[in-house]
């Protein structure tokens, strides 16, 4: 299992590689029903790491106390290997020099060599859409093995008539990664100024912590962007003109710029100014509620010390012609 993050989102992610091994399972239970059932046999992940590079080797560390324990993942990560080869361009037919690492492609295909001989399983699933792996799918099917190509995209014409059939992990792909960030990340849109300052005032934390993103804003935000943290987040937006309107995610409305301006316009709300606290949802905005328009999700309200931290912004909202006076 070889996945490409960067290629779905310029978010910094971490696969929840738990979560990622269960959409596979259950979409081999729903579609290539067999005795086995959709059980897991084992997930073997490979990566490569500079041993050199400190953040790699505590990256490493971190996901192996994660989820080493995890009953069927097995991790393999081995120390980049660097190779390089020389392809024609297209267009000035120069020779041009490619590099890339091929430590993690010889364990991958080392491993699933190794299963096809042993034969203990109904399907192999190979998650990469890596062209270097086609040799190898060739020889798998020649062996008679069942390959499932696992990818999060349209899958590659070669690779895909190699294969028994195909798993896309497009819908599924936001909500088994959990976004990797500094401090606070507050999603929020021009009709809501008033929120935003609402958290700054009461934030405990220096303001350049927090790092605001307008959702309306292109040059803020891509649109590949925009639709992977709302679908991460899960977040979910309605009509403000209906009463009877339901609440639906993103991918609900076809035209990204319309969104947009819908939301910059208030014709659309759902739980925005939204606050992001180690990938999850710290708390969001909820105008449907007067007294407590804000709605707490994850994290602490005190400090290391029990000092009050965000409590000014849970605190519930007097109505108008009402005091805080106490006899």
């Amino acid at each position: 299992m070889v996945i490409n993050a960067r290629s779905q989102t310029k978010f910094n992610v971490d696969i929840k590689w738990d979560l990622l091994v269960d959409s596979i399972v259950a979409q081999t239970r729903q579609d290539f029903g067999d005795k086995t059932n959709g059980e897991l046999a084992g997930c073997y992940i490979f990566g490569s790491v500079s041993s050199s590079d400190p953040v790699q080797t505590k990256e490493i560390d971190r996901v192996l106390d994660q989820y080493g324990s995890k009953s069927g993942l097995f991790f393999n990560f081995a120390e980049r290997v660097s190779k390089q080869t020389s392809i024609k361009c297209s267009e000035c037919k120069q020779p041009v020099k490619i590099r890339s690492e091929s430590g993690v492609d010889v364990m991958l295909t080392v491993e699933m060599i190794k299963h096809s001989v042993m034969r203990e399983h109904e399907y192999l699933a190979i998650v990469s859409s890596d062209r270097d792996f086609i040799p190898l799918l060739s020889y798998l099917r020649d062996q008679g093995q069942r390959v499932l190509h696992v990818s999060a995209g349209k899958a590659d014409r070669d690779m895909r008539s190699l294969t028994w059939a195909q798993i896309d992990l497009s819908d599924d792909y936001p909500s088994i990664c959990s976004i990797q960030h500094d401090g606070y990340i507050l999603l929020t849109a021009p009709p809501y100024e008033a929120q935003v300052k609402e958290i700054i005032d009461a934030s405990p934390v220096p303001h350049e912590s927090i790092q605001i993103i307008d959702v309306t804003d292109r040059n803020q935000i891509s649109d590949k962007d925009l639709i992977f943290i709302m679908k991460n987040q899960n977040m979910y937006w309605k009509d403000k003109a209906s009463e009877n309107s339901n609440f639906h995610q993103i991918n609900h409305y076809s035209n990204i710029n319309s969104f947009r301006a819908s939301v910059s316009s208030g014709l659309l709300y759902g739980h925005i100014p939204h606050l992001i606290l180690n990938g999850n949802c710290f708390a969001h905005f909820n105008e449907d509620s007067a007294d407590y328009p804000w709605v707490q999700h994850c994290g602490q309200l005190t400090d290391a010390n029990g000092h009050d931290d965000w409590q000014q912004l849970f605190a519930r909202k007097e109505p108008r012609g009402e005091t805080n006076d106490r006899v």
